[in-house]
């Protein structure tokens, strides 16, 4: 489903303030689908990215931000909804990173895109342990700075309960929020930890650039009824060499074995996972990277949501912006019918579906970026993960 050959690779025109991508769904052939399935809707207006999972029967209205909302039609009140929860991976870029302004001119702007994001699981990456001038003035962490900020938004960091990183061995950078009014970390039996970080050499061996990045894991529940799953922040390392995506693909060939164990390990053997991270890797850098391994034990892309720009533009975000892709901090957001995405929500479990996908951006109404909502060379990016119930024998 690309877009035609003339408006290819073209960044594409703000749009008007009546867009409505799910007017197009609706007038689709995608539309004539069962009413008992969740209605994924996305809605477009210049300004803002906000996404609002909703559980009413009220038709999706434009407002003030482009909001994506789960509809749920009228059904039999015998039959339950069925849960989601919409869950964000966002690299907010560390604060010594040069290619962005200063920290502290961008620091609002991370806590406004996480605090109005509606996500209810963040993976972050690059939120670290140097320390800066943080909330109200005092110096702290850049970790204690983003916990700071998130926590007006109803966030809180998972609690870690083993951390296999020593102080000077380990980039500790990623880290796990949730919506404590939304979702709960789990309570395991006999002093078994829910949360933990390690080193990506916990992992699998023979990491040289990766050995000392960091990612964090927590069993987190949806108090909408989801049940308990795994969920995972990780960044790898972003070295294009050849032994740099050696690297990524040996973290990716081994990653789905290191879950399996530890959720055997923990008692909860087949739980669902959610993995948010940034890869550095892509398909065609990497057409036997990370992204391959994964999707090789099962693992499934959320950009693959039957709600998705690209289904509709045939294009979609670029969800990074570095010194090789034309511009680190660019007025405009880059769109390509093949866009370099780094950035990603991944799943796996029989019963996991995904509903619809999104690179949040606030833009202008001329089509430029908000920098009021802009403090990475990241977007974030959002995915809403449906939890289908088991069938009753």
């Amino acid at each position: 489903m690309g877009k035609n050959e003339e408006n290819r690779g073209r960044r594409r025109a703000p749009k008007p303030p009546d867009h409505s991508a799910f007017k197009d769904f609706r007038q689709s052939k995608l539309f004539a689908i069962p009413v008992f399935v969740v209605i994924a809707s996305l809605i477009v207006v210049p300004a803002a990215s906000n996404w609002i999972p909703q559980s009413d029967n009220a038709a999706p209205t434009i407002s003030a931000a482009p909001t994506l909302s789960v509809t749920e039609p009228t059904i039999s009140p015998t039959i339950l909804p069925i849960p989601t929860l919409t869950f964000a991976t966002f690299n907010i870029a560390k604060p010594n990173n040069t290619a962005v302004p200063s920290w502290k001119n961008r620091r609002e702007a991370i806590g406004r895109t996480i605090n109005e994001s509606n996500s209810d699981v963040i993976g972050l990456q690059e939120a670290t342990q140097i320390r800066v001038v943080g909330e109200g003035g005092a110096r702290m962490t850049h970790w204690q700075d983003i916990q700071a900020m998130s926590a007006a938004g109803g966030y809180v960091p998972t609690t870690t309960e083993v951390d296999t990183c020593d102080p000077n061995s380990c980039i500790h950078s990623a880290h796990i929020l949730y919506k404590a009014d939304k979702v709960k970390q789990v309570d395991l039996p006999e002093g078994i930890p829910s949360a933990g970080q390690g080193r990506l050499t916990d992992i699998v061996d023979g990491l040289r650039y990766a050995k000392t990045r960091e990612f964090s894991w927590a069993y987190l529940e949806g108090l909408n009824g989801t049940g308990t799953f795994l969920a995972v922040s990780l960044h790898l390392n972003n070295e294009k060499n050849a032994r740099g995506k050696k690297d990524r693909e040996l973290v990716g060939s081994a990653f789905t074995t290191w879950a399996e164990e530890l959720n055997k390990a923990s008692g909860l053997e087949g739980v669902p996972m959610v993995l948010m991270g940034d890869f550095n890797s892509y398909d065609n850098r990497e057409p036997k990277g990370m992204l391959f391994e994964l999707a090789e034990d099962g693992w499934l892309d959320s950009f693959n949501a039957p709600t998705n720009e690209y289904k509709f533009f045939g294009d979609a975000y670029t969800t990074s912006y570095t010194g090789s892709n034309r511009s680190g901090w660019p007025k405009r957001p880059i769109t390509s019918s093949d866009p370099v995405r780094i950035d990603y929500v991944m799943f796996k479990g029989e019963l996991l579906n995904v509903d619809a996908y999104q690179v949040a951006l606030r833009l202008n109404e001329d089509g430029t970026f908000d920098n009021n909502y802009r403090g990475s060379d990241h977007m974030m990016v959002q995915a809403i993960i449906r939890f289908n119930p088991a069938a009753t024998p």
